[in-house]
C-alpha cells in the first residue's frame, strides 16, 4: 500500500473517533427499568383514578328490589293492615246512639256553668284495699274533672200522666256499704221511714254482703256503681264489659239477681257504655260536696238549699258525718213537704220509663 493510501485511512479512522460534544448528547446505555412517575403513590399500578359515579335513589330502590324482591310484598301487606285497622277504628268509635237514648240533666265538666238542673262532678273513688270509712284520697282538679258529656235532649214522653202537687226527692248513697257507718244510716232511714237508693261498688259489697242484703229487705233500692268505681268514658270495651258482668255477678250471689240501674262513676259516660252497660244511667243535680266538707252541718246545709222538686240527691254512705247528716235533712226536706222516694219510684211518678243507655238527673214534675 502506498504512503498516500495510508495516510487516507489513518484520517479516516481520526475522524470516526467520538469527540467530547458527541459522548454527551447520546444517552448512556444501562441494565436497568426505565423510571415510571405514578402520580398517585397511593393507587397501585393499573387502577383508573376516576371516582364512579354515586348511585342516586332511584338505583338504590332498584337495587332493593332486585336483591329482595320479597319486601315490597311484606310493605304492602303491613299497609293494607293498617288501613283495615285504621277503619275499623273509626267505624267502632262512630257507633249510632241508641234508639231511645235521652239525656236528662245531665252532668256538666265546667263549675261556673253548673246550676240546679245539672250534677256535680263526683270526686271520690274507694281504693280495694282502702279500709271502708277512710277518706277518699285528694284527686288533682284535671283528674276529678269529668270530660264534656253529650247535652241534653228533649226527655221521653211520659206514659202515664205526671203527679202534681207533690213534691218528691230520691236520696242516693254511693261508694258503699261501709261495715261501720250504712248500719248507722241504715237504722236512721228505718226510724224516719225513708226509702233511699244505694249505688253500690262491687268490692265493697263483696266485703259486707250482710249489709246488701238487709238494704233491699228493708225496702230500698240497691243499683251498681260499678265493680271497682271505674271511669267508663277512660275505659275500653273490653274493661267496661268486664266491669258490668263481674258487679252483676257479685249481685247474683248475694241478691239472687242483677242490678237494674247504674250511676257511672264521677258522671262520666261514653257511648261504649251506654251500649254495654245496657241501662238506665242515673246521674245526680244536688251534690252537698260531703266528700270535701267533713262537716255535718255543712253537708246539711247544701243538702237543703239545693233540693228542688224531681231532685236526685248525691251522698255517700263511707263518711261518718255524712251519716250524721241525714236525719236533719229528712227533717228539714219533710218540713217543706217533700216526699222521699228510691230513683226507680220517683221516675215512675214523674210517669218516666227509664230507656238503657239514657242518663237521668233528676225527674221534674
Amino acid at each position: 500500500m502506498d504512503e498516500q493510501t495510508t495516510k487516507k485511512t489513518k484520517s479516516k479512522k481520526r475522524s470516526q473517533k467520538p469527540t467530547k460534544s458527541s459522548v454527551s448528547e447520546v444517552p448512556a446505555v444501562t441494565d436497568e427499568a426505565p423510571q415510571v412517575i405514578d402520580l398517585d403513590d397511593n393507587a397501585p399500578d393499573g387502577v383508573d383514578l376516576i371516582e364512579p359515579e354515586k348511585p342516586n335513589l332511584g338505583m338504590r330502590l332498584h337495587t332493593l328490589n332486585v336483591r329482595l324482591p320479597w319486601l315490597k310484598v311484606a310493605l304492602l301487606i303491613l299497609l293494607a293492615g293498617g288501613v283495615a285497622f285504621g277503619v275499623e277504628e273509626i267505624l267502632r268509635h262512630n257507633v249510632s246512639q241508641p234508639v231511645g237514648i235521652v239525656e236528662t240533666d245531665v252532668a256538666i265538666s265546667d263549675p261556673e256553668t253548673t246550676t240546679l238542673e245539672q250534677p256535680e262532678v263526683e270526686t271520690t273513688q274507694p281504693e280495694e284495699e282502702k279500709p271502708v270509712d277512710e277518706t277518699p284520697p285528694v284527686t288533682s282538679p284535671e283528674e276529678s274533672k269529668p270530660e264534656q258529656p253529650v247535652a241534653p235532649v228533649a226527655p221521653v214522653a211520659p206514659s202515664t200522666p205526671p203527679s202534681t202537687g207533690r213534691k218528691l226527692v230520691a236520696l242516693t248513697f254511693d261508694d258503699g256499704p261501709s261495715a261501720t257507718q250504712t248500719p248507722r244510716l241504715l237504722q236512721i232511714l228505718r226510724e224516719k221511714n225513708v226509702k233511699a237508693t244505694f249505688f253500690v261498688v262491687g268490692n265493697m259489697a263483696q266485703r259486707s254482703p250482710d249489709i246488701l242484703r238487709q238494704e233491699e229487705a228493708e225496702g230500698h233500692e240497691v243499683a251498681s256503681h260499678t265493680m271497682t268505681h271505674a271511669n267508663l268514658k277512660r275505659s275500653t270495651i273490653e274493661g267496661i264489659k268486664w266491669e258490668a258482668a263481674a258487679i252483676n255477678g257479685v249481685f247474683m250471689d248475694i241478691l239472687g239477681h242483677g242490678p237494674s240501674l247504674t250511676r257511672p262513676p264521677y258522671g262520666n259516660i261514653s257511648n261504649d257504655a251506654r251500649i254495654y252497660i245496657n241501662q238506665p244511667l242515673i246521674l245526680w243535680t244536688v251534690d252537698p260536696e260531703d266528700w270535701r266538707y267533713k262537716n255535718a252541718a255543712t253537708v246539711r246545709r247544701n243538702v237543703v238549699s239545693g233540693t228542688f222538686d224531681g231532685a236526685i240527691v248525691l251522698m255517700h254512705d263511707i263518711h261518718a258525718t255524712t251519716v250524721d247528716a241525714v236525719a236533719g235533712i229528712i227533717d228539714d226536706l219533710r218540713a217543706q213537704g217533700y216526699e222521699f222516694m228510691t230513683v226507680s219510684e220517683l221516675a215512675a211518678a214523674r210517669g218516666i220509663v227509664m230507656q238503657n243507655g239514657t242518663a237521668y238527673g233528676s225527674f221534674r214534675p
